[in-house]
């Protein structure tokens, strides 16, 4: 099991490369590793906010002036995968419209 301190310390100082995220996709552990935000910098795409979720939980981690810090934390045990990420994606986006609650999409039905 691949801990969530082992995973932020894979992060630079500074915000994190989203080819790096992808490039960390590819570990066997990792089962989604994606940035909530991103934006151009110095020619490439970086994210300050992503969300990376393993078999055990999903983080979203947030970059500040002193690091790397995880900022949710979903646990998955005995969980079906994909509602994990739906929850973490949900708290990563906090306050956002870009992503509609459950009991949002409940109650326009």
């Amino acid at each position: 099991m691949l801990d969530e301190g082992a995973v932020l310390d894979t992060f630079p100082d500074s915000p994190v490369p989203t080819t790096a995220l992808a490039d960390l996709e590819r570990h066997d552990a990792i089962l989604t590793a994606i940035p909530i935000t991103a934006e151009a910098h110095g020619g490439r795409e970086v994210s300050e906010r992503v969300l990376v979720q393993t078999e055990a939980a999903a983080i979203v981690a947030v970059y500040a002036d002193d690091g790397w810090t995880v900022d949710h934390r979903v646990t998955a045990a005995n969980r079906d995968s994909g509602e994990v990420f739906q929850e973490a994606m949900l708290r990563a986006q906090g306050d956002s419209s870009l992503v509609e609650s459950p009991d949002d999409a409940e109650a326009a039905r």
